[in-house]
């Protein structure tokens, strides 16, 4: 009973969230999914109709209550303008940054270049930080703002699709693409990870590859500054160790000096930590896919191959 009225309480906190942000009152009802393959916020949302109930299933998938919400609110020097992150609508976990005038009241989205990656699409690096993050949002989720300079001009810099784009506030221009993956000083697709501009504008530093790079603002080639990681087992630079992120809520690995000339960072090495193996036994297909007539010897092992994932991990003791 109890179990019972914690879903019916659930359902009741999710649809009142979502239909307030909804112009008409319907119920938000869920058709039949196709459990034979992942699906993603998108086809969820595709799939969403007025003939069937929702269950507990959707709820678990579909936006949470306030998480539609605007985040990451920041004035863009003085106080005439805001910036912030916002799903398109309510049933939407796409995350797109736009800005405010607060004295006309005008919204403006800042759209920003590159193809904004889909759940499932994300590289292994990518998974495990968004995990440690407890971040379900897709799109732009991030960026940053450098301090206003003399003549009140502030850079801001954003990552999406896979690339660094850097965006003049004063200026109507849209953000332009400073460094992606098929940088010839990157190994080609490679993960930027954890991008970062300094105080005063000047440098951008992020994480590809275990290693550091930092590069001017202006553009140019961006610099390795950090050794002894790439290839290295269990070793990384300049990402945080899976305690300080999980446990300790610390999810930076480096840090840039105002003035971009220094950056302290955080070299890991846990080889000495056994690996451990997680098995996605959720995955589609299952622990135990259906076996059909006169299959080959191959295909068996194909069918009944389950993905998995290792990791070193620090039990207590070990």
């Amino acid at each position: 009973m109890v179990q019972r009225l914690a879903v019916l309480l659930l359902l009741t906190v999710y649809i009142t969230s979502t239909l307030s942000f909804s112009s008409q009152h319907t119920t938000i009802t869920m058709t039949t999914i196709d459990k034979s393959k992942s699906l993603t916020q998108a086809d969820y949302k595709a799939k969403l109709t007025s003939k069937s109930k929702i269950d507990a299933t959707d709820v678990a998938t579909l936006p949470k209550p306030a998480t539609t919400a605007p985040s990451n609110i920041k004035f863009l020097g003085g106080n005439d303008k805001l910036a912030y992150l916002l799903p398109p609508d309510a049933l939407s976990m796409t995350r797109q940054l736009y800005v405010l005038d607060t004295k006309t009241g005008e919204k403006t989205q800042i759209k920003v270049g590159g193809v904004s990656k889909e759940e499932g699409k994300f590289s292994l690096e990518e998974q495990m930080r968004r995990e440690r993050l407890r971040l379900m949002a897709t799109g732009v989720t991030s960026y940053e703002l450098s301090k206003e300079d003399k003549d009140g001009k502030v850079i801001g810099l954003i990552p999406n699709g896979g690339g660094v784009y850097i965006w003049d506030t004063t200026s109507t221009n849209d953000p332009q693409l400073l460094v992606d993956s098929t940088h010839t000083n990157l190994e080609e697709g490679t993960t930027i990870l954890d991008a970062k501009i300094s105080s005063d504008g000047s440098t951008v530093a992020f994480v590809s590859n275990e290693e550091v790079y930092v590069m001017p603002v202006e553009g140019g080639s961006p610099t390795q500054i950090t050794s002894g990681a790439r290839d290295v087992e269990g070793r990384t630079n300049g990402v945080a160790d899976y305690l300080a992120m999980e446990e300790l809520s610390r999810p930076e690995g480096y840090w840039l000096s105002p003035n971009g000339s220094l950056l302290a960072f955080e070299q890991v090495d846990e080889a000495h930590i056994p690996s451990y193996r997680l098995v996605h036994q959720a995955a589609p297909g299952g622990l135990a896919p259906s076996l059909v007539s006169n299959m080959s010897s191959k295909d068996m092992v194909e069918a009944t191959k389950v993905t998995h994932e290792e990791h070193r991990f620090c039990f207590a003791g070990e």
